[in-house]
């Protein structure tokens, strides 16, 4: 469990976790299927990751529902929400990671998973809260 991996190894574990569990499977099938078969990249940080996503849930659909103004959070694919909700967790909780360097990996995610127009509806959306993170640092 203690596997050294990079950033943007550790947000893709996250990701895959919390895409398993959006379609309703646990953390310790999700645990069990990963031993048996998988063998997906997961540490520590990406644990960290998981739990701070899911403890925060409601508070970051809020801030991505403030920002969504074309879609109402219920209406953002799966795939989408999850990506947006681990940025989102990171650019509030994780002073270690800067903002931009949150919506890069986002963005990147997003060509990876999703549509090819998606990352530039979730690279909207994680830019206008930077823009509100800095506005409050002032």
């Amino acid at each position: 469990m203690s596997e050294k991996l990079t950033r943007p190894e550790v947000r893709e574990g996250a990701f895959l976790v919390l895409y398993q569990i959006s379609c309703g499977q646990t953390l310790e099938e999700i645990d069990e299927l990963n031993a048996e078969a998988f063998d997906m990249a997961k540490n520590e940080q990406t644990d960290e990751i998981v739990n701070g996503v899911l403890e925060h849930d409601e508070e970051l659909c809020g801030i991505i529902a403030k920002y969504s103004k074309s879609r109402a959070v219920s209406r953002i694919a799966k795939v989408n929400l999850v990506i947006l909700k681990i940025a989102v967790y990171e650019m509030k909780y994780c002073d270690r990671v800067p903002p931009a360097a949150a919506i890069n990996e986002a963005v990147e995610l997003a060509k990876k998973y999703s549509q090819k127009s998606d990352s530039g509806f979730i690279n909207g959306i994680l830019n206008s809260y930077m823009r509100e993170l800095k506005d409050n640092e002032k």
